[in-house]
Order: structure tokens, then C-alpha cells, then sequence
């Protein structure tokens, strides 16, 4: 039934818009599912809890886990990554086929995350990588963005990882994104009104 994903950076708005969106959707009766992508997913999430208790792992290459996967581990640690990730992108094309898919995060994110929390720039260009990518093109992207002082305003991300963030962002919502809106200068109903836009134009 096709569906908007929005895609950002943490702080951009993903989740305030998506929620926003959702509620005036299903106010005009709408049949409309909110679906979201985490970061890592079910068994690599408890893999991640597992090892930042031991000192070798721990690092703030992952902020949210407090995790450093070795170099010698990051073609192995994408793979488990994918595996995570497959049975929650089967959900969401299963949601496809009953409403109208409002999505906090898509393929594209999850590429960015598996980048960068793994350093692994890589990865976009593994087979991986280059399948989940072309997936991303599939979807309706709309790459929500802001300065990072105003993200390191709205999260509590370390400053450095969201550099890394929005490098991967920069370049991949050139190809990957349909529509970009800033949403420093700009309300949650302002985006969401400018969503509605492009969605009847879409």
C-alpha cells in the first residue's frame, strides 16, 4: 500500500515526525502502521549487552552499547548484523501489503549504522551492503537533517559519532533520499505539513 520512511541522523526528528505523522493519518482514517528499525536487532542486541562487560570490547564506537567490535571481527559482525536485521525487514513488507507505512528509520539507516559503529565505510561497497542499498531505493525517503549543535541539543549521542553519522548521511542522501528537509529552523507540524505535500504529490 506504500508508505514513507524517514531517515536522519539521531536528533533529526525521525521518531517526533513519524509519531506526528501517524496521529493525523489515523485522524483522517487512514489505515496507517508505524514501524521502526533500532539499531542492532534480537540476537546481535544481546551479543552487544554480553560484551560490553568485558574490558576488551568496551569503546565508544557503538555510544549506545559502549562497544568497539575489533577490526579483525567487523566482516563477520556485519554479517550477524544482516541476520538480525532480515527478519524485521520482512515484517515491514509483510505491513506493506495491509497499510499505509509510516516508518521511524529504513534500509538506508541501518546501512549508515553498521558503518559507522563498526568504522567500516567498506561495508557500502560489500555484497551486503550494495543489496541493502538497493532495497533502500524501493522505499520513499525522506532524509530529515539539522546542524549537529542542534542534534547534540535533542540526544545525548556523543559528538563525535554524530560527525560519523551525518558523513554517511551527507553522501548517501544524494542517491538514496527522495526528499531532505532541515528540521532545525522548523516545528514537528511544519514537517510533518511538508510531508503531506509530498506524499499527495508522490
Amino acid at each position: 500500500m506504500g508508505g514513507v520512511v524517514f531517515s536522519g541522523a539521531d536528533g533529526s526528528g525521525k521518531s517526533t515526525v513519524a509519531s506526528a505523522l501517524r496521529g493525523y493519518l489515523l485522524f483522517r482514517g487512514v489505515g496507517v502502521c508505524l514501524h521502526w528499525f533500532r539499531g542492532s536487532h534480537l540476537f546481535v542486541s544481546v551479543l552487544l549487552h554480553f560484551l560490553s562487560h568485558f574490558r576488551s570490547f568496551r569503546g565508544l564506537c557503538n555510544p549506545y552499547y559502549l562497544v568497539c567490535i575489533p577490526r579483525s571481527l567487523r566482516h563477520a559482525w556485519a554479517f550477524l548484523e544482516f541476520l538480525g536485521f532480515l527478519p524485521h525487514l520482512l515484517i515491514r513488507r509483510l505491513l506493506d501489503l495491509l497499510c499505509f507505512i509510516v516508518g521511524d528509520r529504513g534500509v538506508l539507516d541501518f546501512v549508515v549504522w553498521v558503518a559507522a559503529t563498526l568504522d567500516y565505510p567498506d561495508f557500502l561497497n560489500s555484497i551486503i551492503g550494495r543489496f541493502l542499498l538497493s532495497l533502500a531505493l524501493r522505499e520513499f525517503v525522506v532524509y530529515l537533517h539539522a546542524d549537529v549543535d542542534v542534534l547534540i541539543r535533542r540526544c545525548d549521542v556523543p559528538r563525535p559519532f554524530l560527525l560519523k553519522e551525518l558523513a554517511y548521511y551527507r553522501v548517501l542522501s544524494r542517491y538514496y533520499a527522495d526528499y531532505t528537509i532541515d528540521t532545525g529552523a522548523l516545528s514537528p507540524a511544519q514537517v510533518v505539513a511538508r510531508v503531506l505535500r509530498l506524499i499527495n504529490a508522490h
